[in-house]
């Protein structure tokens, strides 16, 4: 409706009444409008005032007494140029306020979120959303229990994961670089005996992966940015140790 499109350009009802009315009438007096309209005197002279503001009106004054006509339709172009121009100067002043805002402003705090995965599948999941994050990858493992979990899933992995061009280096203790076999895009270092542990750390972007070789396997996902740079801090510790050697 044309009520719609004006109310979109900032008239009122009232303005949008007595500015079609007086498209169709022609020009009239505010008493003639208002018993024309049945919009009430008072509010007749506030809107006519409102238009003439706005550039929809014109009024030629005799005898002290005003005639109003409504400007043609193509003006409403002028107006909604004009509205233009002023939502423009709003978001730049908008856009240098939100600077100096967050200038003082509290920094959020970082967000933790946490989930407990139980089983093949769940895990399965777990390290396809690994490759849709598309995160370097940092494995602490104490054996080749991904490998020898999955089995051709693992190389089905790899291979996925070498395509999508997504590094991996993996520490391993030094009794398994015997079994070890190296795919693409994946560098490995080994360590003595006493820095392994019976869980698989895994870290890639915000994320920390504890994963618990079971019959039922269980991991434990953390997202937070601190927690998993406290982890790739220490995992980068101990890759550029002398205990870790190619």
């Amino acid at each position: 409706m044309i009520e719609q499109t004006l109310a979109k350009l900032g008239f009122s009802p009232s303005e949008a009444k007595i500015y079609l009315h007086l498209l169709r009438s022609g020009s009239s007096y505010a008493n003639r409008i208002s018993s024309q309209t049945a919009v009430n005197r008072t509010n007749v002279y506030e809107a006519l005032d409102r238009l003439a503001a706005k550039g929809a009106v014109s009024f030629v004054a005799k005898n002290k007494v005003k005639s109003f006509q409504a400007k043609p339709p193509e003006h409403l172009l002028l107006v909604l140029e004009e509205k233009e121009s002023e939502i423009g100067k709003t978001r730049k002043a908008l856009q240098k306020d939100i600077a100096e805002m967050k200038k003082t402003a509290q920094k959020p705090k970082e967000r933790v979120e946490a989930g407990i995965f139980l089983g093949r599948k769940a895990l399965k999941s777990l390290f396809g959303e690994m490759l849709e994050v598309g995160e370097p990858l940092s494995f602490f493992a104490a054996s080749l229990q991904f490998r020898y979990f999955f089995g051709a899933y693992f190389w089905q992995w790899h291979k996925k994961r070498a395509a999508l061009g997504i590094p991996q280096r993996a520490i391993f203790p030094e009794n398994v670089r015997k079994d070890i076999k190296r795919p693409e895009l994946w560098e490995r270092k080994f360590v003595g005996r006493g820095y392994a542990s019976p869980t698989t750390t895994i870290v890639y972007g915000d994320n920390c992966l504890f994963v618990q070789w079971t019959k039922e396997p269980l991991a434990i996902k953390i997202e937070n940015a601190g927690i998993a740079r406290s982890h790739l801090n220490y995992f980068n510790a101990l890759w550029n140790s002398g205990e870790a050697k190619d």
